[in-house]
């Protein structure tokens, strides 16, 4: 159906799907925008075809590499950012009294960067008097850090030496799968070269263990504590590795049956607070829009579609 020239003078923009198109536009790609918002790729896909026959206009071109934004698109990317702040002030206005103080949050550097900007730029809309300060650190290194009370709370995947607490809320779980360049050969070499995080790590156990429970021959070719670390290797097709379905970037694929790696079941993300800081309504703020960003019940197996 062709677009109208430009809105009508009864169009309304809808903020459901502003934020809808702000992910995509971050994202490059429906699937990675719907886990950032909490909805199917369908519902975003409905919902960015609203907006662009509201508008009158096309926002994206879609092509094999992803989601691209139009002139169209940039045009609006701009009135949409102010749209979301004027949207997030007017709340924060009628708030029975504005919070202040400092958080202190850790995040796993594989969620935190694709999790954690975005996240902060809204709450800093909602909350402008609370300084918030950042650490992104291994999971273990975060519980250390909490227990250690240098955090207020932590965005954490327990396993490894990182165990689950009786007090850790589930606020997200996807498959763990195997990712290798695109069109890359590493996953056909033998032993498999394998890009991994270092000892401790709740992922790196679960990729070995399902690489001896499958008989699988393969070599660390490399460790690193950083998410950024392993791409490079797997970018360069020198190796393969585990990582969140979700973080799947450009120039990478998930490597699937074909490859003959084992499945490797899901990551689970957990959110953990030090003792006695969720009493504090600034952590606790923070906390609860971390949980509703993941869009997650607090039932644990629960998995976001």
């Amino acid at each position: 159906m062709a677009l109208a020239k430009g809105p009508s003078a009864a169009a309304v923009v809808d903020i459901d799907a502003t934020r809808a198109f702000l992910a995509v536009a971050r994202r490059g790609g429906l699937t990675a925008a719907a886990t950032e918002v909490g909805r199917t790729p369908a519902a975003l896909s409905m919902q960015l075809k609203k907006l662009e026959e509201v508008l009158g206009a096309t926002l994206f071109e879609r092509g094999p590499r992803g989601m691209t934004l139009t002139s169209d698109g940039v045009r609006f990317e701009e009135h949409a950012r102010k749209i979301m702040a004027a949207h997030n002030a007017a709340l924060s206005a009628f708030r029975a009294e504005p919070l202040s103080g400092h958080v202190r949050v850790g995040a796993i550097d594989e969620y935190g960067e694709r999790r954690l900007s975005q996240l902060l730029a809204e709450f800093a809309d909602a909350q402008p008097e609370v300084c918030v300060s950042v650490v992104i650190s291994s999971s273990i290194g975060l519980s250390n850090m909490l227990d250690a009370g240098e955090l207020d709370l932590a965005m954490l995947a327990p396993g490894g030496d990182c165990l689950w607490r009786e007090d850790d809320a589930l606020i997200y779980n996807e498959p763990l799968v195997w990712i290798g360049k695109q069109g890359g050969l590493a996953a056909s070499r033998s032993p498999v070269p394998v890009a991994i995080a270092r000892v401790g790590c709740a992922w790196r156990r679960m990729a070995i263990d399902a690489l001896d429970a499958a008989k699988i021959d393969y070599r660390i070719a490399y460790a690193s504590n950083t998410y950024a670390g392993l791409l490079a290797a797997v970018a360069a097709d020198l190796a393969v590795s585990p990582a969140p379905a979700s973080a799947l970037r450009p120039g990478f694929t998930i490597l699937g049956a074909q490859s003959h790696l084992p499945e490797l079941g899901e990551c689970r993300i957990a959110l953990r607070y030090a003792p006695s800081a969720q009493e504090q309504p600034e952590t606790a703020a923070l906390g609860a829009m971390l949980t509703n960003s993941f869009c997650i019940g607090r039932e644990r197996g629960e998995l976001v579609a």
